[in-house]
């Protein structure tokens, strides 16, 4: 396996199916054997039908084979041309409030799906469909656009966004790393991380404000972590993006 730096050993394993390497083909998708119709969620299927039927369709009946981590599970296909520039992704994800096993024999088990979208051949109605967007349930609106502004970076960013809002604690042992690269790992600098952390904790804005030079600084740290460290080289061309977000605020 390449060396991809990312949030976690199970994201790591994700990525590496879907890197380019040397395909011609222009496709990958995780799992690498996944078929895009029966990874596709059915139209008025419920959570637990579309995933016990893509266990049992992909997965031979083992859900951690599609395991993120232990409770979240990933479908993903990508599209790219030339210079591998991103033209079509779709990466659905299952967040369970139980381990995926769990999930899969019991139907009283909850669970929330999230799905990636980028189609330049599915636009909608003017700014409707944001490049990516989010989708919470089906193919409905609405459809939130994925943070990050115009970066490129769009799959490791939307990665990002689960960790960010399901497996806080093992982002932010990432995003530590990245402040310590970023200001030096002194006693100083690691108290700094300490109090910013607790700052959100306990809702001090006036702390973070105080520290608005130093959020912006590592900020930058963090997408150029996610951008260079991380080695996910698969990009969307961020002026496209730029034409279809609604409305222009930066």
């Amino acid at each position: 396996m390449s060396n991809i730096n990312s949030f976690s050993t199970g994201l790591d394993r994700v990525l590496e199916a879907l890197r380019p390497y040397n395909n011609q083909a222009g496709k990958s998708s995780f799992p690498r054997n996944g078929n895009a119709d029966s990874m596709r969620r059915g139209k008025g299927q419920s959570l637990h039908q579309w995933f016990s039927r893509v266990c049992q369709d992909i997965c031979g009946g083992e859900p951690e084979r599609i395991a993120l981590e232990e409770n979240i599970a990933v479908l993903a296909k990508l599209c790219w041309r030339d210079h591998k520039q991103l033209f079509y992704a779709n990466i659905q994800v299952l967040v369970c409030n139980c381990d995926l096993e769990t999930y899969l024999l019991d139907t009283d088990q909850q669970a929330i799906y999230l799905r990636l979208d980028c189609d330049y051949e599915t636009l909608g109605a003017p700014f409707s469909h944001p490049l990516p967007h989010l989708h919470i349930e089906g193919e409905l609106s609405p459809r939130f656009a994925l943070d990050g502004g115009f970066a490129e970076n769009v799959v490791v960013d939307f990665f990002e966004f689960i960790y960010r809002h399901y497996v806080p604690d093992t982002w932010l042992r990432w995003s530590e790393k990245v402040w310590n690269d970023a200001f030096g790992p002194s006693s100083r600098n690691k108290d700094l991380f300490r109090t910013i952390r607790e700052a959100f904790r306990d809702n001090q804005f006036q702390v973070l404000r105080s520290y608005s030079s130093e959020l912006t600084r590592f900020k930058r740290a963090l997408r150029k972590a996610k951008d260079e460290s991380i080695g996910f080289d698969l990009r969307l061309v961020g002026s496209d993006r730029e034409i279809l977000e609604y409305p222009l605020a930066r």
